[in-house]
């Protein structure tokens, strides 16, 4: 193919985002030629003959007078087209732009398409936190002085197309070799970026005259990429008298010294004493001296991550043992390493070794990637476009990632999906035996082998229970264990000890082997694939019968009971599990007989020599899929609940142990001589007793309680909303759609809305945005407008939103200061009475509801009232809209657990108003008539 000359950067601004109902407002463009020909801007205004919405116009600067009298949109289309003739498109986003062109002009823009610096920046630019044109252009100094304007922003996506051909003209022979073979396999813009990279890389003097070339060049490509990426240095040495001083005494007093006041801690910017802080270091330095199990419940506020730390990092230092660290979230294990651990180095006597060890599903493994590289990814029923940007992506990031970790990638949904063909995996691991094991470019191999020789080891919940001595364990011996997130542990336990199977899981397995050349072979793999086809279609089935769901596919979980097992309905489900069953252990029979020099394409292995091994990890993975399906429907295992679930159209079979919690006392929480567990919440109203039976910690376990050291009664309010409608009501839902979006009115957004399910929370956010549009405040819905790293990072940018989230939300959210001023809980958090485990929990209780469900839900509704108040500064409202605190005995129950806020009764009408004036003036005024106000 021969170079394109021409190019046309080009961008458009509109009234909205639909094609079909909303009008172009302006066109931007700028043509250069890759010769370094002339450049030629295009700048037109366009009447849209409609007015503009005041959101579109107060984010452009564009108003319905200046476009009075401005080409029509087919007259302004009809310049662009001449602008662009003969020449290629280019555009970030252009999917969008290109739509609205089409709508205009079909004839001219109806078969065209651009290549997309959007697609090409997450191609090439993976470790880039934002691919906006606005946050790249930003970090990477471009062009772009007038933000959704279409002209700058055409200028900016021009610079940007030139830094990206620079970028990949700068990659390694081998790698952009690949890359353009996966590009090509079909025809696309794609395709011909790297067809131009191509030519270019013989011809860097063509880069250099591009127009804008200097202006993108602010920074190098390599310097850019390495700016700030590197891991954190190692800690010089430090002062000698801090070092005097830490090496004296005993271990609590040492560890009060660096955290207490004029300690070196206190030297380090917006570090705040905090007494509680103190007596948490002080508590467990002291069990670390003695051993022993310590509970540490640490309000929000305390800091707890360095209360265990010191003490944890200057055991080591001093010889007392490897100290382990296990966290529920991976989040928290980043905080502990990027920014807590590094903070704390520069103090201690000598650095200590520290590692992160994740799962294995969170690195890559090369070898099933080179494996996946090689499938095409275009069949019958035509390319797989998704999976072909995943490849470059991937190749891209390779030459770029420190550890291989899918952290540094920010996937997307279809993208997280596509990862597990290429995740380090038990099931499809060759151990030993891999070309990437011994010289630990496995980048799994390299993380266990810096955990094995570091001081201080931070893993997760699912690693640590997994984490079996008899069979080589992954950590290796520690005297001192701190599990954070404590909370959450029982939960960890019910996963770890659980099958979860979904059709899709087999099919990945099947799929692994598509260089089988032998016919019987293939032949028993298509059979597997009919019978799991087959049986997953019949659970789904079934359960959509069975829960119904009225329009759409219904979600939910039906346990499998002695009662739904003899069903009628059941028989056929039953019989295609016995015949997936025996497929699945036929052809995994087969696998591990067959001779891999005649069944397989070797040379289309990775490792050629080890077809054997390939054969035998599929094999027995097979096995264990027939296993699990064995487990849940045909021999359900002793002392385990069976279920099925329907989630996005797809069935899944479940199993998990009912009382995962009862050994732990006795076996992993022993293992260590010293172990601590600590959360914001483990106690309710300051009794252990509920997470002491959850875990099975009876006698020997200290409990330690440290209240937040924030001021609730001056910076928080609870607000009961008194007359509203009971939750399974008509009324309630347009209830608190008016609540929600009458405080986000009154407050200018910042207010976060935790609901339960998402049948609610949809409808609520639907109800609520059309209110809120002429208000110009956002509305955002988790599962309808993003995933929820997306929405939280929308709204801390943007803090004119109401954000609507569900399960991940309760928790683990940060927003300090102004950004979020009122939290509305919609519903008390009471676990599904239906859910199959919650019933199998509760069902040898003699107090179901005080001994399980009543704890569980307090300890959840102060989780969410802690999203509110994260600093000294921060001022605002919860608000629980759920009549149950008005009307049954148990409210007090929840009011005594809940932080030292006043809290008032208001009927709905006021409650937007109340919280507004708390914000306003940072105490609560008097309540207006009809308002009852209660300091605990």
């Amino acid at each position: 193919m021969g170079m394109t000359r021409d190019l046309v950067a080009f961008d458009l601004e509109t009234t909205g985002l639909s094609p079909k109902g909303d009008r172009i407002i302006e066109i931007g463009a700028i043509r250069f030629s890759l010769d370094g020909g002339e450049r030629r801007d295009l700048q037109i205004l366009v009447d849209p003959g409609m007015p503009v919405p005041l959101a579109v116009q107060r984010l452009t600067g564009i108003t319905d007078p200046s476009l009075a009298g401005q080409p029509s949109p087919v007259e302004a289309v009809a310049q662009l087209a001449d602008f662009c003739d003969g020449a290629d498109l280019v555009g970030h986003g252009s999917v969008f732009d290109l739509a609205f062109c089409s709508k205009v002009a079909p004839q001219v823009f109806g078969r065209r398409d651009a290549m997309d610096t959007l697609e090409l920046a997450r191609i090439l630019m993976p470790l880039e936190p934002s691919h906006g044109l606005g946050r790249l252009s930003q970090a990477l100094r471009l062009p772009h002085d007038r933000p959704h304007r279409a002209l700058s922003d055409a200028v900016a996506t021009a610079a940007l197309f030139h830094l990206l051909l620079t970028d990949a003209a700068a990659i390694r022979e081998e790698t952009f070799g690949e890359m353009r073979r996966v590009a090509s396999q079909l025809e696309s813009p794609l395709q011909r970026f790297f067809d131009l990279v191509e030519e270019l890389r013989d011809d860097p003097e063509r880069l250099r005259a591009l127009p804008g070339a200097a202006d993108a060049a602010g920074m190098a490509p390599a310097q850019r990429l390495e700016e700030g990426a590197g891991p954190v240095p190692a800690a010089g040495p430090a002062d000698p008298w801090a070092a005097e001083q830490l090496l004296s005494g005993s271990l609590a007093d040492a560890s009060a010294r660096l955290i207490g006041p004029g300690g070196p801690l206190g030297e380090h910017p917006g570090y705040e004493y905090r007494h509680a802080q103190e007596q948490m270091t002080r508590a467990v330095a002291q069990s670390l001296e003695r051993g022993g199990r310590l509970l540490v419940e640490a309000g929000t506020g305390v800091g707890k991550t360095l209360g265990y730390l010191i003490p944890l990092a200057l055991w080591a230092e001093r010889g007392g043992g490897r100290v382990v660290v296990a966290t529920n979230t991976v989040t928290l294990q980043e905080q502990l390493m990027e920014k807590d651990l590094p903070a704390l180095q520069p103090l201690l006597p000598r650095p200590i070794r520290a590692a992160m060890l994740k799962g294995r599903s969170h690195h890559i493994s090369l070898r099933r990637f080179r494996r996946y590289l090689r499938q095409t990814d275009v069949s019958s029923h035509g390319a797989d476009l998704d999976a072909v940007r995943f490849k470059l992506k991937l190749l891209r990031w390779l030459e770029l990632t420190r550890n291989g970790d899918r952290a540094e990638l920010h996937l997307g949904g279809a993208e997280r999906e596509l990862w597990r063909h290429v995740e380090s995996s038990r099931d499809d691991c060759l151990g030993p035996d891999c070309v990437n094991w011994p010289n630990g470019a496995c980048p799994m191999v390299a993380a266990r082998r810096a955990a094995v020789a570091a001081e201080l080891v931070v893993t997760n919940h699912a690693l640590l229970l997994s984490d079996d001595p008899e069979e080589g364990s992954l950590l290796g011996d520690y005297s001192a264990l701190v599990i954070d997130e404590a909370h959450h542990l029982e939960d960890s336990a019910t996963r770890v000890g659980g099958h979860r199977l979904r059709g899709s899981d087999i099919a990945l397995t099947l799929d692994r082997l598509p260089e089988l050349i032998d016919t019987e072979l293939n032949a028993l793999l298509e059979q597997s694939r009919e019978a799991a086809h087959r049986l997953f279609g019949e659970a789904k089935g079934f359960l959509a019968d069975r829960l119904g769901g009225g329009e759409g596919a219904p979600t939910g979980s039906l346990a499998l009971t002695d009662g739904v097992l003899e069903e009628t309905g059941m028989h056929g489900l039953l019989r295609a599990a016995q015949l997936t069953i025996a497929s699945l252990r036929r052809t995994a029979e087969a696998l591990r007989s067959a001779d891999p020099a005649t069944s397989l394409a070797l040379d289309l292995l990775p490792q050629a020599d080890r077809g054997g091994e390939e054969l035998a990890v599929a094999a027995a993975s097979l096995e264990a899929s027939a296993t699990s399906i064995d487990d849940i429907l045909i021999h359900r295992r002793p002392g385990h609940v069976s279920w099925m679930e329907l989630r996005a159209e797809q069935a899944e079979l479940r199993d998990a142990p009912v009382s995962p919690g009862e050994g732990l006392g006795s076996g992993l929480l022993d293992r260590a001589r010293t172990t601590v567990l600590t959360s914001a919440t483990l106690a309710v109203a300051g009794d252990f007793g509920f997470i002491r039976e959850r875990l099975g910690l009876r006698a020997r376990t200290d409990e330690l309680t440290l209240s937040s050291p924030f001021d609730y009664l001056s910076q928080a309010v609870c607000v009961l909303v008194t007359d509203i409608p009971p939750y399974d009501d008509a009324g309630y839902e347009p209830v608190l759609a008016d609540l929600c979006a009458g405080i986000a009115e009154r407050l200018g957004g910042r207010t976060i809305g935790l609901f339960t399910g998402y049948g609610a929370l949809r409808r609520i956010r639907d109800m609520s945005a059309r209110r809120l549009a002429g208000a110009q405040i956002a509305t955002l819905g988790q599962g309808v407008d993003g995933t929820r790293r997306q929405l939280l990072a929308s709204f801390q940018a943007n803090p004119r939103t109401l954000l609507l989230g569900t399960s991940t939300f309760w928790e683990g959210i940060d927003v300090p200061g102004d950004g979020l001023q009122c939290v509305i809980i919609a519903k008390l958090p009471f676990a599904v009475p239906t859910d199959p485990l919650v019933r199998a929990r509760v069902a040898e209780l003699a107090d179901p509801f005080g001994a399980y469900i009543l704890p569980q839900a307090v300890i959840r509704l102060r989780q969410g009232f802690g999203r509110l108040i994260r600093s000294g500064q921060d001022r605002g409202a919860v608000v629980i809209a759920d009549s149950r605190l008005q009307t049954r005995d148990y409210a007090r129950r929840f009011l005594e657990a809940l932080p030292p806020a006043a809290i008032f009764r208001e009927p709905a009408e006021q409650v937007a108003l109340r919280v507004a004036d708390f914000v306003a003036a940072g105490r609560g005024r008097p309540a207006p008539e009809g308002g009852e106000s209660e300091l605990p």
